[in-house]
């Protein structure tokens, strides 16, 4: 997949790349509010997760390059749990460090929210939102997803049960 917004560019994974993933994934600002691994990753064990992710119907990954300059990699966003039946599919994000509030993160929500609706034709997609990560839900919510609900005690985070805040976006 390949689509540009007014920041970026959401591209495939390159080899250029390994670097970025394991800093996203040994980051500890984003391990505190999102889903991850528990413990310190290789390059060639991120780089194994990441390349391992089906490229199907049922997933869509890319990584975030900043327009002015694509190879730069800032993050990566991945719609997962395609449903090609019920039309939904799950959307993440991760920014490294100096990406965040400079609107590279709405712009590739915005562009794979649009690719998923127009490109693939789903009607509806969501995001699981740990209740104290109000920077990401700042940033779905300025992106026209609507709090739905919230699951209580759905994730164990820093030695205790996290509440899961569930977004969603509709196409009408």
């Amino acid at each position: 997949m390949d689509a540009a917004g007014d920041k970026v560019i959401l591209r495939g994974m390159e080899e250029q790349d390994r670097e970025l993933l394991l800093n996203l994934a040994e980051d500890p600002g984003i391990t505190k509010v999102t889903g991850g691994y528990p413990c310190s990753l290789s390059c060639d064990r991120q780089m194994r997760w990441f390349c391992s992710l089906p490229e199907s119907a049922g997933s869509l990954r890319g990584i975030i390059g900043d327009k002015e300059s694509p190879a730069a990699g800032l993050g990566i966003i991945i719609l997962s749990d395609v449903s090609s039946k019920y039309k939904t599919a799950e959307i993440y994000i991760k920014l490294i460090k100096s990406a965040r509030r400079k609107g590279y993160g709405q712009d590739a929500v915005n562009v794979l929210v649009s690719y998923a609706f127009h490109e693939l034709g789903l009607k509806q997609i969501y995001a699981n939102i740990l209740e104290h990560n109000l920077a990401s839900r700042r940033l779905f919510e300025k992106c026209g997803f609507k709090q739905e609900g919230t699951y209580k005690s759905r994730e164990y985070k820093e030695g205790r049960y996290r509440n899961v805040c569930t977004y969603e976006i509709k196409n009408i």
